[in-house]
């Protein structure tokens, strides 16, 4: 709730200032204040008394953000963690309305009652909230298929910094040549905005009906350049996989522990994780293509069942884990992990991993 006032916005409290000084990036900044709104009133009162004060505003969610885009040291820290409810899921809509806290793990768990599902899937999906997904335009292994979040929202409910609160609906008009595209859709402005255009409070998701099947297949290859021929080819083949995931050789390493399988394709430099939703899915075109570039078949492994799936995305999930407890662990001698997005068309991507290994390999060690 907001303070009464002239005096300080949100709690200045040590320990509870402390506690949200960390995201998933390695950096730690102290906020000269916490606000923890439980409603969207209260979350409007804040925005609108912070604003009169002068005082900066830095929007979070559950801070699994790798860049520092949930933490400040300056201003006050709005954590949405309490606007939690799922408000509506309408199956016949294929719809759901929720608050900006909500984890998507949570959502998908609600949606799987009707037969539905929320498309995109960051990694850390048990962790990030709906607020956050939106406000970095969140992607993941199935953006492939699905697209990033940008996609999926059909409405905003979003607080500006006067304490206004806007009411924004996707419009769907079968024919719209006039004016300027930027205009034709105010979603859009805030989706992937990072919180410096208004606090996304709540919004109206478009679900997907669940998959009658999904089979995921681990192909592990004997060399990267393999496993990205084998991309290509998979993208320009008739079969529809939903990711289709690549793991270099110290990827594969740490899927390897996960899994607790060290024996697990000792040959392989790369593996890829891909998905097929096809009700009878394709095993043998994928095995005969994977053949082809060199996979080796006898070490496939196959996901069928729903604990076998979620057990691949927990190896998958590993890796990330990995690097942010190895990063972690260097923040006392003044290091941490940095991380980074970057694409190029996926036929050039043996090219370009190829350049960063150069360069990696191109540093001196320090001493």
């Amino acid at each position: 709730m907001a303070d009464e006032g002239d005096g300080p916005i949100g709690d200045r409290d040590q320990s509870l200032r402390a506690s949200f000084a960390r995201d998933a990036s390695g950096l730690e900044m102290i906020p000269d204040a916490v606000a923890r709104p439980q409603s969207v009133s209260e979350a409007i009162d804040t925005v609108r008394a912070a604003t009169s004060r002068g005082t900066p505003v830095t929007p979070a969610g559950s801070q699994t953000s790798t860049t520092g885009a949930s933490i400040t040291e300056s201003g006050l820290l709005l954590s949405l963690r309490g606007l939690d409810r799922i408000i509506d899921i309408d199956p016949a809509r294929r719809t759901a309305r929720v608050e900006a806290g909500v984890l998507l793990g949570d959502l998908n768990r609600a949606a799987a009652a009707h037969g539905l599902f929320f498309a995109p899937d960051p990694t850390s999906e048990e962790e990030s909230t709906v607020g956050g997904a939106i406000a970095c335009n969140a992607s993941g292994a199935r953006t492939m298929r699905y697209g990033p979040t940008r996609d999926h929202v059909r409405a905003l409910k979003v607080v500006t910094a006067d304490g206004t609160l806007h009411d924004l609906h996707r419009r769907s008009h079968e024919k719209n040549t006039v004016g300027y595209a930027i205009a034709h859709q105010p979603v859009d402005w805030f989706v992937g905005s990072e919180g410096t255009l208004g606090v996304v409070v709540e919004a109206e998701l478009a679900l997907r009906r669940l998959p009658v099947q999904v089979t995921g297949l681990w192909v592990p290859f004997l060399s990267i350049d393999d496993a990205l021929t084998f991309v290509i080819a998979a993208r320009a083949s008739a079969l529809l996989p939903r990711c289709l995931e690549l793991f270099d050789a110290r990827a594969f390493a740490i899927v390897r522990d996960a899994a607790g399988q060290p024996g697990w394709a000792p040959a392989a430099q790369a593996i890829i994780y891909l998905e097929d939703i096809s009700d009878a899915p394709p095993l043998d075109e994928w095995l005969a293509l994977a053949e082809e570039h060199r996979g080796l078949v006898d070490e496939i492994h196959v996901a069928d069942s729903d604990a076998a799936l979620r057990e691949a995305r927990m190896l998958r999930h590993a890796v990330p884990s990995f690097m942010n407890e190895t990063g972690a662990a260097r923040r006392p001698f003044g290091g941490r992990k940095v991380s980074t997005d970057w694409a190029v068309p996926h036929e050039l991507l043996a090219v370009a991993l190829r350049h960063a290994a150069e360069a990696v390999a191109s540093q001196k060690s320090p001493p």
